[in-house]
């Protein structure tokens, strides 16, 4: 199984997982994210990602946002379910309740904080990923979870048989350049696309296949960013991107990290727009805490007016 397999390109978001205030999983709200999301045309969606909070969530939770995902998607657009765990076989479990919950692939980062040895990153991917026939997507994002998977490493884990994929979320455009070189004929490669750099290698033909989103805040202009370049539209695709640009510099302030934005955390930041735009992006969940500073909720709104959005009345 390789990157033939599947049909995976384009903009995928991955969507904030919605809590009540009392910290309550708001299933109805979930759905409705969901629904949002597929009606405004994304080409996938990864649900317990990092945008999803699953670090906050049980394993139970996690199973149960699963079967909300897949009955909301309907088999509509492609759906990947974030299994990254601490423990393997927790991973493992997840990844099979997944396959038979209805899902279309699987995603794994590295055992967060493990810093695990060459040796012992091969054997957790091994064991998860033959937990299930459904292909899955390698994570890795470094800033997270404290371990970088090489290149190399990259290549190395192409060779375990259902893995077909890689979210590369480096914050080393160098990285995301090598990883295509090096496995792009094997892997899908997703990253960061949605730029004028990403326009650039869609249109070259180099290679790079989409991007994570985190959220939709742009909506359907989102993936229509990916089709322009498709069509070769790369006035529209241009326009699109330094839109997304624009707001993202706004949101993300003077942070170089790209995670804990201007406002804090990037979860609850996320919401915080996402409510002001009547989406329902509910609460966080501990240990993240909701932006409830009446300055920082005004500032968010004009950032988010002036990239041309409708906010819900204050």
């Amino acid at each position: 199984m390789d990157r033939k397999d599947v049909d995976w390109k384009g903009y995928w978001t991955a969507p904030v997982t919605p809590f009540a205030a009392d910290g309550r999983l708001d299933e109805p709200a979930f759905a409705k994210v969901i629904e949002y999301a597929v009606g405004e045309g994304v080409h996938g969606i990864l649900v317990n990602g990092s945008t999803g909070e699953w670090f906050a969530q049980t394993t139970a939770e996690r199973e149960r946002v699963a079967e909300v995902a897949v009955e909301a998607v309907a088999g509509r657009v492609p759906l990947t379910i974030g299994v990254s765990c601490s423990r393997a076989d927790d991973a493992a479990r997840l990844a099979r309740h997944a396959a038979n919950a209805g899902a279309t692939s699987v995603m794994s980062s590295p055992p967060p904080m493990a810093r695990p040895t060459d040796a012992e990153l091969v054997a957790y991917y091994e064991e998860v990923a033959a937990a299930t026939e459904l292909p899955m997507w390698l994570y890795n994002f470094p800033q997270d979870n404290a371990h970088n998977i090489s290149v190399s490493m990259i290549d190395r884990l192409a060779d375990i048989p259902n893995v077909v994929a890689i979210k590369q979320s480096t914050a080393d455009t160098r990285e995301l350049l090598a990883t295509i070189e090096r496995v792009g004929d094997r892997l899908v490669v997703f990253g960061h696309l949605l730029s004028r750099l990403g326009l650039a290698l869609i249109t070259s033909g180099y290679g790079g296949d989409g991007h994570f989103g985190s959220g939709l805040l742009l909506g359907r202009e989102m993936p229509e960013f990916f089709e322009a370049a498709w069509r070769g539209d790369t006035v529209r695709a241009i326009e699109i991107v330094d839109k997304f640009e624009h707001l993202m510099a706004g949101l993300l302030g003077a942070r170089a990290d790209g995670y804990n934005w201007a406002f804090g955390g990037m979860q609850p930041t996320l919401k915080a727009a996402m409510n002001l735009l009547g989406q329902p992006g509910g609460y966080p969940r501990r240990p993240k805490l909701p932006v409830d500073d009446p300055a920082a909720l005004h500032r968010i709104r004009t950032i988010l007016e002036d990239a041309g959005l409708t906010c819900v009345p204050a």
